[in-house]
């Protein structure tokens, strides 16, 4: 059976499995924010980048599959702003008001500054974006092991909200019979400049560097669901995909070829894997992502010897109870307005 007529949108195990990348997240940032050394990785990308990468590659699948559905081209922006936004915004807010000044009372050395919280707030208001964006607040983490920088996570969301925006657009412009093809070709060639910058040291910004694995696994993703016709998630059809995942890793070519593979991977454990019923009241899985790190740099002014597991053990603990949290009390009521569309009503054009 083709994977899109097997593929059931309510009931899967996709939520499980972002729980998993977001624990991943965490977990690798403890090296780091705890000051244990270097963090866990393969092929030269940490466990948090290959959780990362998992989390696009899902993203592009669902948010392509969420633009064709024939919903209002409006309702696709505004229900993607309800998902990201408000729990964004409040994650910010209690960085730059409450984590801020509590961590300057209970660390010597440290002092908090109310205009430079302000700053933080309002410069990362646009999602994070990057010049813009303000990492620290004073001299609040100047002694920590990962001074200056109190959710680097964060950084993700603009070019994760930017991929939303460049399959909107795409499929508003390209026609439904030529999408894939369009599609896939920003895949390869996407590919295709990683690659050279891999191996032949074509040079690209910092930015770019970073950047162009994420936009390479959303577009795996989303090249999967628009062929999703052609593709068979056998269990024979899982053996090369990790094959070519293990040999990306092995030859440090893991951001110009993970993404295709990852995707695949991530959509047959979600479609075979019986966890259908994680997430499925209350998804933590972006709050874990977006909590992790303000609460790991905490954690580490509170308890600056604890042992590495216990600091991860203690992170895991407080982040999942503050993303619960999140979802229950900021993400959730924020998503019961996905039908108030306040601009734009003009349905989605699907061409033949």
């Amino acid at each position: 059976m083709p994977f899109n007529d097997s593929f059931n949108p309510r009931s899967n195990s996709l939520n499980a499995l972002r729980l998993l990348l977001a624990t991943s997240v965490v977990v690798s940032h403890s090296w780091q924010i705890g000051g244990y050394g270097a963090q866990p990785s393969f092929g030269g990308v940490t466990l948090g980048v290959w959780g990362v990468y998992g989390f696009f590659a899902i993203s592009g699948f669902l948010i392509t599959r969420s633009r064709l559905s024939g919903r209002p081209v409006a309702g696709f922006y505004w229900a993607r702003l309800l998902r990201i936004y408000p729990g964004f915004v409040v994650c910010i807010f209690l960085v730059a008001f409450v984590f801020a000044p509590v961590s300057a009372a209970i660390s010597s050395g440290s002092s908090y500054n109310f205009s430079s919280g302000l700053s933080y707030f309002l410069r990362n208001i646009p999602l994070y974006a990057p010049v813009l964006s303000q990492e620290g607040i004073g001299n609040t983490l100047a002694a920590a092991p990962y001074a200056g920088v109190w959710n680097g996570p964060l950084w993700t969301l603009f070019f994760e909200a930017a991929c939303y925006v460049l399959i909107g657009v795409a499929a508003s412009l390209i026609t439904r019979k030529l999408l894939p093809g369009a599609v896939a070709a920003l895949f390869g060639g996407g590919t295709a400049v990683m690659l050279a910058h891999l191996t032949f040291g074509l040079p690209l910004p910092q930015l770019v560097d970073d950047t162009l694995p994420l936009v390479i696994a959303f577009l795996a993703g989303a090249v999967l669901f628009l062929c999703g016709d052609k593709v068979r998630l056998r269990p024979l059809t899982v053996i090369p995909a990790v094959a070519v995942l293990a040999a990306a890793g092995a030859f440090g070519l893991a951001p110009a070829f993970a993404g295709l593979p990852i995707a695949f991977l991530m959509l047959w454990l979600g479609n075979v894997l019986p966890l259908q019923r994680v997430g499925s009241t209350h998804d933590i899985s972006y709050g874990i992502y977006i909590y992790g790190a303000p609460l790991q740099q905490m954690l580490y002014i509170a308890f600056p010897q604890a042992p590495l597991v216990v600091y991860i053990v203690l992170s895991l603990a407080l982040v999942f109870v503050i993303a619960f949290l999140s979802s229950r009390f900021v993400e959730e009521p924020a998503l019961r307005f996905k039908s108030r569309v306040p601009f734009g009503q003009s349905k989605v054009a699907v061409s033949a």
